[in-house]
């Protein structure tokens, strides 16, 4: 029986838009079944694909194009609680066994996208360098809102392509169930807002390793914004090498629930925030996070990029966004963040750890073998030194000191423990903690 499909044998042809051919391809490979379609060397230009459960293999040299004209896309049916209309380059919904794989790119050319003459400055900022500007985000009208999306599929592998510059969230996972991501290159462009490397919602059962990931938003993300009452749980992510211009891993957002996560061997670097852990009060849940061997090292940003700074900052407060379309979930948790286990933790950063709850919504979290050493930092003033960004929450959590002369900020948090600390005096000055009203904090 044929397993294999070439795109160039049903009319595919290099440098020209070959969307309807391709297309074709797939319907085909999907009707003989178990079918994988081949993407031969060369560059091959394309709009909205369905590949409904076809697997990809990409040949070394081999590029997937998107279109930079927004007629060769269209919205896919699936409303997203955040972006809305779903519009894609690559999409499944409900289909399974699929596997991405080989040696070649898929290119989301998200930059046709933006505007790069025109920046966001956030509201705070009056005059900023021309380096400074440069890292502020750059602005669009019309861009693809997932790109790689997958709809209550099982059963998905990606292994050793490379994805790059992308225009939105990267890859999107929403209720899918057995992934396995490995060997993955993922470049996008630091100034895009939003190109999240992964993120994942309501997913179960997932694998990520060996990955490299670049990108202007979160690299991994986990959150349950397309529906708040599925949970992300059971994540296995391993030996990654991250850098972000906002959160390098994040798991948690508003009233999602996040729980069974196991982090290690991974390298964080020249991140605006390095590991994040957020949930709204009374209806979020981030629960059972084991992180063993984690390098960060932290870089303050000019422009609307949440965070300032901190190696790892972990909140629950308040914050809701009333433009979404599902209704805040009917529920009222008195712990909102527990049980998170952290071990051989060694961070460079521009701003302190932070740990911040309300009424003693976060607790039960262990740091076992912590090095801490504070670095110069050109860009802290602008939101303030040793001030926590706890964005999306309004909050403003900061020391009132104008000197960065600390290195932990406890706020309203319970069974916070740390053992085994290393922290590096800056600057020939001994860094401190502070502590607001928080039961049982142990250092030693």
């Amino acid at each position: 029986m044929l397993k294999e499909l070439v795109i160039t044998d049903f009319g595919a042809r290099e440098g020209i838009i070959s969307t309807e051919s391709i297309q074709k391809v797939f319907d085909l490979a999907n009707e003989i079944g178990d079918v994988t379609v081949v993407i031969p060397k060369g560059k091959y230009i394309i709009g909205t694909i369905d590949i409904g459960g076809a697997s990809i293999y990409l040949e070394k040299g081999a590029v997937l194009k998107g279109s930079s004209n927004p007629a060769d896309y269209y919205a896919v049916d699936f409303k997203h609680n955040e972006m809305k209309e779903t519009i894609s380059l690559i999409y499944s919904e409900c289909n399974d066994n699929i596997h991405i794989y080989g040696e070649g790119t898929i290119d989301l050319n998200g930059s046709a996208f933006f505007d790069y003459g025109k920046r966001e400055i956030p509201h705070y900022c009056t005059e900023l360098s021309e380096e400074q500007r440069t890292e502020c985000t750059v602005t669009y009208t019309f861009r693809p809102t997932q790109p790689i999306f997958f709809h209550k599929c099982n059963n998905i592998s990606f292994e050793n392509i490379t994805i790059k510059d992308s225009p939105n969230w990267t890859m999107s996972f929403n209720d899918c169930e057995n992934i396995h991501i490995s060997g993955l290159t993922i470049e996008n462009d630091p100034a895009i807002p939003n190109n999240d490397g992964m993120h994942f919602c309501g997913c179960r059962q997932v694998f990520i390793q060996g990955c490299n990931i670049t990108s202007g938003d979160d690299c991994i993300a986990l959150s349950g914004i397309t529906d708040w009452n599925k949970a992300c749980e059971n994540f296995v992510i391993s030996n990654c090498i991250m850098r972000s211009s906002s959160k390098a891993v994040v798991l948690g957002y508003m009233h999602s629930v996040i729980r069974n996560v196991s982090i290690s061997n991974c390298i964080i670097r020249d991140s605006h925030r390095g590991l994040c852990i957020m949930s709204s009060t009374q209806t979020g849940l981030v629960e059972n996070v084991s992180v063993n061997n984690l390098r960060i090292d932290t870089h303050v940003r000019a422009g609307s990029w949440w965070g300032n700074g901190e190696p790892l900052c972990f909140f629950a407060l308040h914050h809701n966004n009333p433009n979404y379309l599902h209704e805040v979930p009917d529920r009222s948790w008195d712990v909102n963040i527990n049980n998170i286990q952290l071990q051989n933790i060694s961070c460079t950063a521009e701003n302190v750890i932070g740990i911040v709850g309300c009424k003693n919504n976060v607790q039960n979290i262990n740091i076992n073998g912590l090095y801490y050493k504070r670095k110069p930092s050109k860009n802290s003033y602008l939101k303030g030194i040793n001030t926590i960004d706890v964005s999306p929450a309004l909050e403003k959590v900061a020391i009132p000191c104008d000197t960065p002369e600390y290195w932990l900020h406890a706020q309203e948090c319970k069974n916070i423990k740390f053992q085994n600390v290393f922290i590096e005096d800056f600057e020939n000055k001994v860094l401190n903690k502070y502590i607001v009203d928080c039961e049982a904090l142990e250092i030693f």
